[in-house]
């Protein structure tokens, strides 16, 4: 049984006798396609995800013997993630708050990630303004954040919008229907890819970003 699956989902949370929390957005992805579409825009073979939760795109990146390194605030979570890929050697995992802790790594690396809605904005500027020699972004957002962050409407234009095409511009892996997640959100979500450009490597993105 694969973790993007009603059934495991169901089942997990049974056995461990916890419940998605509020406080750190969780809705666990129930959608084995959505999973593979998501890790097939990963190119490089080390891999960091933000939030693994049970770790639906975990179980994907490491069954295709990728080196992943995720970082998971949610105790209850990182004890069933510990445990789940436990015979990974592939597998480290990074107790606590991505924004809290140190993001500096070496070689090349992709980053994957379902973001919560209250944290979008400081996760991707975290992402962004990293030194860290990074590829590819793709994550996955509310329907609403993809139009804000593209700036459709004058009045969401902003620093940010010009930063995401400064270094790449945002392209739609996919888009996906909240019954796809449990819970169901109340809005449907949109995956994402931003694929940088050369002078994303460039320290001067820091500079550029705190002059928009």
């Amino acid at each position: 049984m694969r973790i993007a699956s009603k059934e495991f989902v169901i089942k997990k949370m049974t056995e461990l006798m916890i419940s998605p929390k509020k406080k750190y957005s969780q809705n666990f992805l129930v959608n084995l396609d959505v999973v593979k579409d998501i890790v097939d825009n990963l190119k490089e073979e080390n891999i960091v995800e933000i939030g693994p939760g049970l770790g639906a795109l975990s179980e994907e990146i490491l069954l295709r013997d990728k080196n992943l390194l995720a970082y998971e605030i949610d105790e209850e979570m990182c004890e069933h993630l510990e445990a789940y890929f436990s015979f990974y050697k592939k597998f480290q995992l990074i107790k606590g708050d991505f924004l809290k802790n140190k993001f500096v790594l070496d070689g090349e690396y992709d980053v994957v990630s379902n973001l919560p809605y209250s944290l979008t904005t400081p996760i991707i500027e975290k992402v962004l303004l990293s030194d860290n020699h990074l590829h590819n972004f793709v994550f996955m957002v509310q329907k609403e954040v993809y139009s804000r962050l593209k700036g459709t409407d004058k009045k969401d234009y902003s620093p940010l919008t010009i930063l995401l095409d400064y270094l790449g511009g945002l392209d739609v892996v996919t888009k996906v229907n909240k019954d796809q997640f449990i819970p169901a959100p109340n809005v449907d979500s949109i995956v994402l890819k931003i694929e940088f450009n050369e002078h994303f490597l460039s320290k001067s993105k820091k500079e550029f970003y705190k002059f928009l």
